[in-house]
């Protein structure tokens, strides 16, 4: 299904927009299907699908798609960010419609937009598309890794698109975190990879998850919780086969065959070491030695690749593949282009404007001076947000996209300014006060901002802060 069919479903799935969400001042009433805003100035974070009237001097802001008919009462001022799909008769307003081909906004989170130091928007669509080419490469079932808040990105709205478009298994950290999956894909299997922690075995039979089994002890004990209450159980045994030395030995995995229904176990895992390298004998090594050890838990499922694994080809799969940063549009296979679409785009406001001297510097400048005439904007993002430290100050490597340009971040970012220098943007609207910069999106993806700063994209994504506003919406 393509992404458009892809936008339908998701919308469809989570019921939007038959109720719609609006701020405190929003007046409405329901009369032969229609919504009437009698508000002064109404915002709506979604789309709309029922019929809406605006009335005389009213103002409303759509920020999605208007998916129904709309009447525009004299002084009345409509705005669409998205598309218009319905039938609009204006007797005397004013309408405008920012079509930025972004489709319905599922839902949002964190501080509003105008209270926000920026905006996240998180592609529901696209991470759907990621796990379904995922599906599609593979010939096993493809389980959704959302541990670590679904790398930063989001739980819920991330598991219950999932959830809804097929996919049954979910890894998560932690109990907490297998709750927010439970309330959003009742139905799903769901695996816990810190494992069992003494005395938890009722918190795991209460939302019927299952721990990751990584030691001999670990297992006794949840073998113990599952007779005394008379439980199904079910647990993931882990195999330490390569180098990282979590989960049971080998000869331990072996002797734990025998009886291994008894002990419940529904998945037998294990993880592939150094996939970043060219030469991976060690991997091949890996896996024939866990197909050799699936042969005693002949019956049981088994699941040995993540989101690299994935692409080390049909001998790695197995029965059960675990898509991980994949599908936050992380690339799975570097040195080669990314398979993944972008899921990510992020942008932050322009809080200052600078002009600087030869010779004159800034606070957190860590060595960096203006050596001509220079034009800095300070933005409203910092290492309280996540944005990384580059390896050097002043090296130019840490970017931003400021009136479609590139521009160097400079200096160190401070727990919330960022210094960049837009000296050289060649439409100086574009660098003003209250503007949006890109600091994630198109033109500078997740892996760019991750190589720059000698970071990784997965670390990047885990530590987005909670002061954006999140916008999670469909495409």
């Amino acid at each position: 299904m393509g992404r458009a069919g892809n936008a339908q479903r998701l919308i469809q799935a989570a019921g939007v927009f038959r109720a719609v969400s609006s701020v405190a001042t929003l007046s409405e009433q329901k009369a032969a299907g229609e919504l009437h805003l009698a508000a002064s100035s109404s915002d709506i974070n979604g789309s709309v699908v029922d019929d809406t009237v605006v009335q005389k001097n009213c103002s409303l802001h759509i920020r999605g798609n208007l998916l129904a008919n709309l009447t525009i009462e004299s002084g009345a001022k409509v705005v669409v960010e998205g598309s218009v799909d319905g039938k609009i008769i204006n007797k005397g307003g004013r309408l405008v419609v920012n079509n930025k081909a972004h489709a319905a906004c599922i839902t949002t989170d964190g501080p509003a937009e105008a209270e926000a130091c920026g905006v996240l928007r998180i592609d529901l669509t696209a991470i759907v598309s990621n796990w379904e080419k995922l599906t599609k490469y593979a010939a096993a079932e493809c389980a959704a890794v959302v541990k670590g808040n679904a790398y930063g990105c989001g739980i819920e709205p991330i598991a219950g698109a999932l959830a809804k478009t097929g996919c049954k298994t979910f890894f998560v950290s932690d109990i907490p975190e297998a709750k927010r999956v439970r309330a959003v894909a009742p139905s799903a299997t769901i695996y816990v990879l810190r494992g069992l922690h003494s005395g938890t075995g009722e918190a795991f039979a209460e939302i019927n998850a299952r721990p990751v089994i990584y030691s001999s002890i670990e297992m006794a004990e949840w073998d113990h919780f599952v007779r005394s209450h008379r439980l199904a159980g079910g647990c993931a045994l882990h195999v330490d086969t390569g180098e990282s030395r979590l989960g049971l030995s080998m000869e331990e995995a072996a002797a734990f065959a025998p009886s291994s229904r008894s002990y419940g176990i529904t998945l037998l895992m294990s993880r592939l070491d150094n996939l970043d390298k060219p030469a991976r004998p060690s991997s091949d090594h890996q896996i024939s030695l866990f197909r050799e050890l699936r042969r005693l838990y002949y019956g049981i499922p088994a699941s040995l690749a993540s989101s690299s694994g994935i692409f080390f080809g049909p001998k790695a799969h197995f029965d059960l593949i675990r898509a991980g940063a994949a599908l936050y549009g992380v690339n799975p296979t570097p040195g080669v282009d990314n398979p993944m679409l972008p899921v990510i785009e992020l942008r932050a406001r322009i809080v200052q404007i600078l002009s600087l001297s030869p010779g004159e510097t800034i606070a957190d400048s860590v060595g960096w001076v203006a050596k001509w005439p220079t034009r800095l904007a300070l933005v409203s993002a910092g290492y309280a947000d996540g944005y990384p430290r580059s390896e050097r100050a002043f090296d130019n490597k840490l970017q931003a996209i400021v009136g479609g340009q590139r521009c160097p971040v400079v200096g160190q970012p401070s727990m919330d300014l960022l210094a960049i220098d837009v000296t050289d943007v060649s439409d100086p609207t574009a660098a003003r006060h209250g503007n949006m910069v890109t600091l994630v999106g198109p033109e500078i993806s997740i892996d760019d901002l991750a190589a720059a700063s000698k970071s990784t994209s997965r670390e990047l994504l885990s530590h987005l802060g909670r002061r954006f506003h999140r916008i999670y919406h469909v495409t």
